[in-house]
């Protein structure tokens, strides 16, 4: 695991540099997207667009995955990270040939999708290029605190702060959904290499938590203080409680 501290304006273009370097390196990657805040505060998937279409960037042989879905609600919801992918970057990508692979957290059997999908990463030799955010609690994908982490795919309870209880597409609380379906650590650890971004006065206390303190699955961030090849690139609010 290394550490990068950048301005906040720079984090777009390091992340697009590193995503170039990786589809320079191998243009059949197999790229790991993430949903949340992240991607859009900091412009990240604005600038893969703004580079494709200067011609920086090409998706032609390139794969997507993402690594987790909410439960409960139908594809085309526009609260499913399905629609999310679609509409911030999918739907704007001139150059992506193949259909993104995403959890579907409408099926009707939970449990089978989720063999289905710990599959389907084995048959693409899991993830080159995985991109992360850092939950506030510690998680990564949705792999929320607990006192045991399953190494496969598996549903998992959100903490009521991740329901997205706030969102107008909703008539009552009732239809937010409280699971998800979600990678394991095994698929994390597999990924041939990770980029999380975290950035910001209110992530200073998890990253300390996560880089720098122990390895605990009350912070399943921390498990990638043990992988090979992760890059946590910060923000200097975000990263004034740890020392580098």
């Amino acid at each position: 695991m290394k550490i990068e501290v950048i301005p906040e304006e720079a984090i777009r273009s390091r992340v697009a540099d590193l995503l170039t370097e990786q589809l320079k390196h191998n243009p059949k990657s197999v790229l790991g997207m993430t949903t949340g805040s992240s991607p859009l505060k900091y412009g990240i998937y604005r600038e893969w667009i703004r580079r494709e279409q200067a011609g920086e960037l090409a998706f032609h042989e390139a794969k997507f995955v993402n690594p987790d879905e909410l439960v409960g609600i139908p594809a085309d919801h526009p609260e499913s990270y399905r629609s999310y992918m679609r509409e911030h970057l999918f739907s704007q990508l001139q150059t992506l040939r193949s259909e993104p692979h995403i959890p579907d957290g409408y099926a009707t059997d939970l449990l089978a999708e989720c063999r289905r999908f710990d599959q389907l990463l084995a048959d693409l030799g899991y993830v080159d290029w995985q991109l992360m955010g850092l939950g506030l609690n510690g998680h990564i994908a949705f792999i929320e605190p607990s006192d045991h982490i399953p190494a496969k795919t598996y549903i998992s309870q959100l903490f009521e702060e991740n329901r997205p209880t706030q969102s107008l597409h909703f008539r009552s609380e009732d239809e937010v959904p409280k699971r998800s379906i979600t990678i394991g650590l095994e698929a994390v650890m597999k990924a041939k290499s990770i980029v999380l971004v975290a950035a910001g006065e209110n992530k200073a206390d998890m990253v300390a938590r996560a880089f720098s303190g122990p390895i605990t699955t009350c912070v399943p961030a921390s498990f990638l203080q043990l992988h090979a090849n992760a890059t946590i690139i910060l923000d200097p609010a975000a990263a004034r409680r740890i020392s580098l």
